[in-house]
C-alpha cells in the first residue's frame, strides 16, 4: 500500500499526531505544485482538505448560472471534470460566514446525474490556514438529508493559492442516487481532530440525518437551496436493468445489477448493484467496454464501496469479511471515450491466463512514443515534462489496456533512475482529450519535515534531463478477452 499513500502525501506508518499533521500539511504544500494537488485528494475517513471555523449558516436562495470558477484560475488546480462543461453549467453561490478570524466561501456549484461539484474557498484574516486548531480534513456532504459521502468515484484536491488562501473542489458521485431537479444541500465538517467531536460515534455518517440546531452549532456548516443545472438537452440516462453473472468468493455462480448507464456533461458511468460488497462491481470494473463500432472506452480505475485496500492502496479488494449481510451494495464504474449515440455497449470479461506483467521498453526523446503492450491495446506516450525532483508522463491509452501502467526511467547504462525510498506517484485524468498524466517524484522528508533534493543533484531538472535515457512501461498482460461471455446492453 506504500505506493498508493505516497501518492496522497502520507507517511506509511499512519500515525496520526495532530501537531505532525500541521507540520507536513504546511510543508507539502509549499512545496512543488505535484504535491499542492496531491496532498488533499479526498478518501473518507483518510485524508482529505482543509476545513475551517465554526459556523452556522442556511441560505435558501435564487442561484443564478455563472461561468466562473476560481479555483482553475492557477496552474495548481487539478482538472475534476472538464473545465469547459464545468464552467459552462455551474452556479455562483458566494456564501460565506466568518468565524475566529477566517471566512469559509461556498463559491459555485455544478451537478448534473453524475458527479456534484462544490467549489469552497478558506481565507483567514491574521493566522496562516494550517495554524488554527479548529482545523478538519474532512467533508461531510448530504442531499435532502440523505449522506452522499462515499468512498465510491468522490475525490477533492486543494491548493494554496498563498499562505491565508486555500481553495477547495469537491466532487461527489451521485449517479447511485435519484436526485430530484431541486434540492437542499448541506456540507459541514467537525472541527478540530477528533472525527466525532461532540457527537456519538457513527451519528454524523447516517445514511439519513435532520441534523438539529444544536447540531448544527457543534459544526462549520453551510447549507444552501439548489437547482441541477440546466442539462437536459446534453444528457442521456437509460435505464438498462441489466442482470449478469460473476463468480462468488466460492467459486459459485453469484448475480448482479447493472441498473443504469448515464452519459453526461460531467462524465459517463454504469451504475452496478450485487450484494456481495462491490464484488460483482469490481468484476465490471475489470471488464473491456467496446461501442457499437467496436471502439474500446478507459475504464477509470476507483475505490468501491464495501471494500477494501489492495497491494496499490485502491480500496478495491472485496473480502468476504467485509460484507454486511442483507445489503445492496451500488456503485458506478466511470469512463471516457465512447459516443452516448452508441446503439449498445459489450462489457466483456478479462479472463485470467497467466500471472505476468509486459516489460516493453523505447528511447526516450522523440515523441509520441507506442508502446504494444498486449494484443488489444497500446499505450502512446505524447511527451515528457522534466522538472526538479518530477518526471512527467503525458500518455494515452489506444484500444484496451487494463488498469494504470507504471513506468519505469532507464538511464545510458540501463540502471533505474531512483526517486528514493519511497517515491511518489500521481494519476491525473486529462477528461478534455481523453488521456492521462503521472508525475513520479522525489518524496522524502528530513528530521525538520523538509524535502530537500539528494545533495548529489542528482534529481535537479538539469540532471534527470541528461540521465533519462529510455522508458519501460509495465501494465497488466495476464489476460484474453472472452469475447463468448460478454455483456451486451441495448442503448436503443
Amino acid at each position: 500500500m506504500n505506493k498508493r499513500l505516497n501518492e496522497i502525501g502520507v507517511n506509511a506508518d499512519l500515525k496520526f499526531s495532530t501537531e505532525r499533521i500541521k507540520s507536513r500539511t504546511n510543508d507539502i504544500l509549499n512545496e512543488d505544485p505535484i504535491e499542492k494537488k496531491i496532498f488533499i485528494k479526498h478518501k473518507k475517513r483518510f485524508i482529505a482538505l482543509i476545513a475551517a471555523a465554526i459556523a452556522i449558516i442556511c441560505f435558501a436562495t435564487a442561484l443564478a448560472a455563472d461561468n466562473i470558477i476560481s479555483y482553475f484560475k492557477s496552474e495548481k488546480a487539478v482538472e475534476i471534470t472538464n473545465i469547459e462543461e464545468l464552467e459552462s453549467h455551474s452556479k455562483k453561490i458566494e456564501s460565506s460566514v466568518s468565524q475566529d478570524g477566517y471566512t469559509l466561501t461556498m463559491d459555485n456549484i455544478a451537478v448534473d446525474d453524475n458527479f456534484l461539484h462544490i467549489f469552497v474557498t478558506i481565507t483567514s484574516d491574521e493566522l496562516r490556514i494550517w495554524e488554527n486548531t479548529k482545523i478538519r480534513p474532512f467533508f461531510y456532504c448530504r442531499i435532502n438529508s440523505q449522506n452522499i459521502s462515499d468512498e465510491n468515484n468522490s475525490s477533492s484536491y486543494g491548493y494554496y493559492a498563498d499562505d491565508y488562501t486555500y481553495k477547495i473542489a469537491l466532487k461527489y458521485n451521485i449517479s447511485r442516487f435519484s436526485i430530484p431537479d431541486e434540492f437542499i444541500l448541506e456540507l459541514y465538517s467537525v472541527p478540530g481532530y477528533d472525527e466525532r467531536g461532540e457527537f456519538e460515534d457513527g451519528y454524523l455518517s447516517q445514511e439519513y440525518l435532520s441534523l438539529t440546531e444544536d447540531d448544527k452549532s457543534k459544526l462549520a456548516y453551510l447549507c444552501v437551496e439548489t437547482t441541477k443545472a440546466s442539462i437536459e438537452e446534453n444528457e442521456k440516462v437509460y435505464e438498462t436493468d441489466k442482470t449478469f453473472e460473476y463468480e462468488n468468493f466460492d467459486g459459485g455462480t453469484a448475480y448482479g445489477d447493472i441498473s443504469k448507464i448515464i452519459f453526461s456533461p460531467f462524465g459517463r458511468q454504469i451504475v452496478v448493484k450485487d450484494d456481495l460488497g462491490g464484488l460483482g462491481a469490481k468484476y465490471v470494473m475489470d471488464m473491456a467496454i467496446a461501442d457499437d463500432r467496436g471502439e474500446f472506452a478507459d475504464i477509470i480505475t476507483t475505490n468501491i464501496t464495501g471494500a477494501a485496500f489492495d497491494e496499490n492502496g485502491y480500496l478495491t479488494q472485496i473480502l468476504p469479511e467485509t460484507v454486511e449481510k442483507g445489503r445492496k451494495y451500488s456503485n458506478s464504474i466511470e469512463f471516457i471515450k465512447g459516443s452516448a449515440d452508441t446503439e449498445y455497449l459489450d462489457l466483456i470479461p478479462a479472463k485470467s491466463n497467466s500471472n505476468t506483467k509486459c516489460d516493453v521498453t523505447q528511447q526516450a526523446g522523440s515523441y509520441p512514443i507506442t508502446f504494444a503492450v498486449n494484443e488489444y491495446g497500446k499505450i502512446v506516450v505524447t511527451g515528457i515534462v522534466i522538472q526538479d525532483g518530477i518526471i512527467n508522463i503525458h500518455y494515452f491509452k489506444d484500444g484496451f489496456v487494463k488498469g494504470n501502467p507504471e513506468f519505469v526511467f532507464l538511464d545510458k547504462n540501463n540502471d533505474a533512475i531512483d526517486f528514493g525510498r519511497y517515491p511518489g506517484v500521481f494519476y491525473e485524468t486529462n477528461y478534455a482529450t481523453d488521456s492521462y498524466t503521472v508525475s513520479y517524484y522525489y518524496n522524502e522528508y528530513d528530521d525538520k519535515g523538509k524535502k530537500p533534493l539528494p545533495s548529489d543533484g542528482s534529481l535537479s531538472k538539469e540532471s534527470l534531463e541528461s540521465r533519462l535515457s529510455s522508458i519501460i512501461v509495465k501494465a497488466e498482460n495476464d489476460y484474453i478477452l472472452d469475447y463468448d461471455n460478454s455483456i451486451r446492453i441495448d442503448l436503443k
